[in-house]
């Protein structure tokens, strides 16, 4: 259904007459998109296709099938990117082991995904990622659940001389972002909601879980069947070294409020990710990131981090500042102002860290003793306007302390230009 309003109007003798409008939607939809790009310096353009069947074997499966194609004219070379997503959502679990009484009392579905993407920089390199998935979502009273039952991911890459030599070779892109991997991943994420729409003045808080492994079943099987190991120590399927990893996330956020137009905002977020056995670091899709509209609002987007690693790129992004452990701390004041408007005053804190010292990571590593002084500070203020369906965020950051400083530097009484960091995001930051 598109639309479904329940209302009750008073009649005589104390009785109400209740009132259900249903609006249907329509079964089948075909949608297009154009946009424009600006990554990093360089322009560019994409188009998205998407179709939609809501009831494809007539008993409310949803297909979905959607394609987007991208070029960007980088250096006056293009590149490209194209991709294929493919889902049927079934609304119920799939499941052998579930009774039939169960399945019926629970609002569940479960979904099948198929995709495949293709991306190529001329003179640097081309990857190819097929992915295959099935997954389980259900709702149970304030919390939402999702289980993946197992998630496949190929990756491939076909390097150029020049590329490895100015910039795997040298340190400056990690060489492990660029390999091939394949990862089978289990996983489960949860939300909970303690938000009462009838009591919308009462403080409450809201709560993001999630837990991965990655490469365990495969590593067992091959001990079982006695594989040989390859030259590195690893064990390879389809020619590619698999990895095994496992990693945990999770996120609370308490409002705090005081009247219709005023409150604050507290979150707190905790990331960690460890790669073992058949892998000696996370796949880089898999590893946390600190900094942006989301995180520590005084650094650009993945732009904090590791611990008190030195950024090499200068303005460009370095694929090297990203972390296994993630720590992210924030307090936020909101207010109303005028019309759709509302003002917003915050302080961040938080960085990322790395399980294991990588070369290409200097200063990265975790360390007990040391990861409380590499924390960064930020504070900054906002506008957001907030149009019901949708909110546009606007938010200034400045560093308030930079880990990466000399000690008696770190912190920055006086800002510069160089010291601010501008957002522009669709909703609240957390």
């Amino acid at each position: 259904m598109k639309y479904v309003n329940i209302s009750f109007r008073e009649v005589k003798d104390s009785l109400l007459d209740c009132y259900i409008t249903i609006m249907p939607t329509k079964y089948m939809s075909l949608s297009t998109e154009v946009e424009a790009t600006y990554t990093n310096g360089y322009w560019g353009m994409a188009g998205n296709v998407s179709y939609l069947h809501r009831n494809i074997f007539k008993g409310a499966e949803s297909l979905s099938l959607s394609t987007r194609v991208a070029y960007e004219l980088q250096d006056q070379v293009w590149a490209k990117e194209w991709g294929i997503n493919a889902g049927l959502k079934v609304p119920r679990f799939i499941f052998p082991f579930l009774s039939y009484d169960y399945k019926k009392n629970i609002h569940a579905s479960t979904t099948f995904l198929e995709s495949f993407s293709y991306q190529s920089i001329p003179n640097e390199f081309e990857t190819q990622n097929i992915g295959l998935g099935m997954k389980y979502t259900w709702i149970k009273q304030r919390y939402q659940h999702a289980f993946d039952l197992f998630d496949l991911n190929y990756v491939t890459f076909n390097i150029s001389d020049n590329f490895k030599d100015e910039y795997l070779n040298t340190g400056i892109f990690n060489k492990y972002y660029y390999s091939d991997h394949f990862i089978m991943r289990m996983g489960y994420s949860g939300t909970y909601n303690g938000f009462n729409s009838s009591r919308p003045l009462r403080n409450y808080s809201t709560s993001r879980y999630s837990v991965e492994a990655a490469g365990n079943s495969l590593y067992l099987l091959n001990k079982l069947i006695g594989t040989i190991r390859e030259s590195d120590g690893s064990y390879k399927l389809f020619n590619i070294r698999y990895s095994q990893y496992a990693k945990a996330e999770y996120n609370v956020t308490y409002n705090q409020i005081f009247d219709q137009s005023n409150r604050f905002v507290y979150h707190a977020g905790l990331g960690i990710g460890i790669p073992y056995g058949n892998a000696d670091v996370i796949p880089y899709e898999k590893r946390f990131y600190s900094g942006g509209a989301n995180s520590v609002r005084g650094w650009g987007e993945s732009k904090l981090g590791p611990g008190v690693y030195k950024r090499t790129t200068g303005t460009a992004r370095d694929y090297n500042q990203a972390g296994d452990i993630k720590l992210d701390l924030n307090m936020e004041y909101r207010t109303k102002m005028i019309w759709k408007l509302e003002g917003a005053f915050f302080v961040d804190a938080g960085n990322i860290w790395t399980i294991k010292k990588y070369d290409e990571q200097e200063g990265g590593q975790f360390q007990f003793g040391t990861f409380l002084n590499q924390i960064a500070i930020a504070y900054g203020a906002g506008l957001r306007f907030d149009f019901k369906f949708f909110i546009l965020r606007f938010d200034m950051g400045v560093k308030l302390k930079d880990p990466t400083l000399a000690r008696q530097e770190q912190w920055i009484v006086q800002p510069v230009w160089n010291d601010l960091a501008f957002h522009f995001a669709i909703g609240y930051p957390f």
